[in-house]
């Protein structure tokens, strides 16, 4: 079972003032970590497996990941692997950017799903390097954000929209996890039968709401036995588990420990300082 070293925040990769930050990355042998912010990586060069919550997957040059906060990852058998990395707040992809861009981007930025891949065409990945490599100031960074969503949003499959009711369920979850949630009453709350919303819910998310929403709580838990020093019991309580025993449960069925023993494992892993030190070289800034 893989554990997430540590998470890697906003406010240690930000000064305050970006929208964005872009980064060129020699990413082998990163340690397992997760972000509090949304990530786009395209491989510039070399290969590597990705490793995350959805499986393993091959990278080469023009793999594209896509994450959304909150989901652990790390690069595996990693050969010259080289990576340019944008990370932006999820707000302000979901609020400030949405008359930046065209639907197809909005749509993938609204996407319920916590990982995407895309290979892009190697034309695109050369124009990205030569891009990179001359636009150097915030306002070209940000347009080479831009330009990089519209060419992985041109490279997923077209999804077709949410339903309104399913889009809601997904936002009361991820707004309220440590709600008392069930699944009649999420079915109230946006109006639908219980077992259509069910049925509309997984066709559309993959999973059931009552299992989405115990992912979401397992992942936060896992978030904060890594970066805090809560006792076990009230982190179980804070993402909405009142029952010990079915808070470890519950987290050992999606991660193959107890809380205490992920934790344990998650502090023996990798110092920050070391694996972070692999993970910067060329960074700039989009304001």
């Amino acid at each position: 079972m893989t554990f997430a070293a540590h998470t890697v925040r906003w406010s240690e990769t930000s000064d305050g003032t970006e929208s964005a930050v872009v980064r060129r990355c020699a990413a082998n042998g990163s340690s397992a970590h997760d972000h509090d912010f949304m990530e786009l990586a395209v491989v510039l060069g070399g290969s590597a497996v990705h490793s995350c919550p959805d499986g393993l997957s091959a990278l080469s040059c023009g793999s594209a990941v896509l994450l959304r906060p909150g989901v652990w990852h790390a690069y595996l058998r990693s050969a010259d692997l080289e990576v340019l990395n944008f990370c932006f707040p999820f707000a302000t992809a979901q609020d400030h950017w949405r008359y930046m861009v065209d639907e197809r981007v909005r749509s993938m930025l609204r996407a319920h799903e916590r990982v995407r891949l895309a290979q892009l065409p190697i034309e695109s990945v050369e124009a990205l390097k030569a891009l990179e490599g001359i636009q150097r100031d915030a306002t070209g960074g940000l347009g080479l954000l831009m330009w990089t969503l519209d060419q992985f949003a041109s490279a997923v499959p077209v999804r077709s929209a949410y339903h309104p009711a399913v889009d809601q369920a997904v936002r009361c979850l991820e707004g309220s996890i440590h709600h008392p949630w069930t699944a009649t009453r999420l079915a109230h709350t946006v109006g639908l039968d219980k077992a259509y919303l069910s049925r509309l819910f997984k066709a559309q998310i993959g999973a059931g709401p009552m299992a989405y929403l115990a992912a979401l709580r397992n992942d936060r838990a896992a978030s904060l036995l890594r970066n805090s020093e809560l006792p076990c019991g009230e982190i179980g309580a804070a993402v909405g588990y009142a029952d010990p025993s079915v808070f470890s449960r519950r987290f050992r069925a999606r991660f193959g420990a107890s809380p205490q023993d992920y934790r344990r494992s998650a502090t023996r892993s990798v110092p920050r300082d070391d694996a972070e030190s692999r993970l910067a070289s060329d960074r700039f800034i989009v304001r």
